[in-house]
Order: C-alpha cells, then sequence, then structure tokens
C-alpha cells in the first residue's frame, strides 16, 4: 500500500516527485540558507542536534558567502555557567546594530531560557524596532528544558551527523 501510494503521489498528482523527494536533493547548506531567507529578527533559527554534527561550521559558510566577518558581524558562544549576562548583552547589541548572533547548547541553562523566551518577545511587541538583518541562531541538543514559546517561533533544522 505505501508504494502504491508513493507512486500515484508520485506520477499522478502535479509536481509529484517535490512532494516525495522535498530536500534530499539539497546540501544542509541550501536548507541553511533557504531558511536564513525565510526568517526575520524575530524567528529564530533552531538547530537540533544530533553527534558529530557541527551547525557554526555552515553558518560561517554562509556568513562568508554574505561577507559577515566572525568578531564583526557574526557573533557565536557557547553557553555555560556565567554566560547569561554576556548571552542577553550580545543579543541586544545584535538586534540594534544587525549582527548575526549562535547561541550553542543553549539546553545547558534551561532557567535562563525564561528569560531568553521574555526577551524574545519583547522585540516580537516592537515590531520594526531592531535592526532587519538581525537573526538569532540556537542550537541544543534535544530537551524538555526548552521552552514551547522559543520552539514555536523557531524555524527547526536538524542534520545527520558526518
Amino acid at each position: 500500500m505505501t508504494v502504491a501510494l508513493s507512486n500515484f503521489i508520485r506520477f499522478a498528482l502535479p509536481f509529484g516527485d517535490s512532494y516525495m523527494d522535498m530536500d534530499q536533493k539539497n546540501t544542509f547548506t541550501d536548507i541553511l540558507d533557504t531558511a536564513i531567507l525565510d526568517s526575520d529578527p524575530n524567528t529564530p533559527i533552531f538547530f537540533i542536534l544530533s553527534p558529530g554534527a557541527d551547525p557554526v561550521k555552515e553558518v560561517e559558510k554562509i556568513c562568508k558567502k554574505n561577507k559577515i566577518e566572525t568578531g564583526k558581524g557574526f557573533f557565536s558562544m557557547a553557553l555555560g555557567q556565567g554566560m547569561d549576562e554576556i548571552a542577553k548583552r550580545r543579543i541586544e547589541e545584535g538586534n540594534k546594530e544587525g549582527h548575526w548572533i549562535m547561541l550553542e547548547n543553549i539546553h545547558l541553562m534551561p532557567t535562563w531560557l525564561l528569560e531568553l523566551e521574555k526577551i524574545l518577545d519583547a522585540y516580537q511587541a516592537e515590531a520594526g524596532a531592531g535592526n532587519p538583518n538581525f537573526k538569532l541562531f540556537l542550537s541544543a541538543d534535544p530537551s524538555n528544558g526548552i521552552p514551547i514559546g522559543i520552539l514555536d517561533r523557531s524555524i527547526k533544522l536538524t542534520n545527520e551527523p558526518p
């Protein structure tokens, strides 16, 4: 039955191949590039990590393609003890100046994620107040400690390990 239904979709429906093949012909960089175009300052891109996958390198590739320099227009930081205030300042600065900010391993700071959700809510309430070039990237291992509000507003991506 599954094969018959797949063949029906593929051959009988207009553009049936695109429904069946989806993104499997695209590289992760192609998919990320599309997600970045779909995102806006209020829509973070959330990477759900799998063992061995490193989305930072992919984001850096796209930064280089867009002439965004690491350390000047793109800032990446791994979260952990004591990084909450630094991350908050980076996000505020990025929202004002149009930087791309990547917060890695957010699952390590589940209590701070409630504050991050409030920050994102405030930016959404001030629609148009921040820089339109601002992008926020988040990465985390699968975790129950990530607030639903962050997941709901994010574009979620994952990739297989190399």
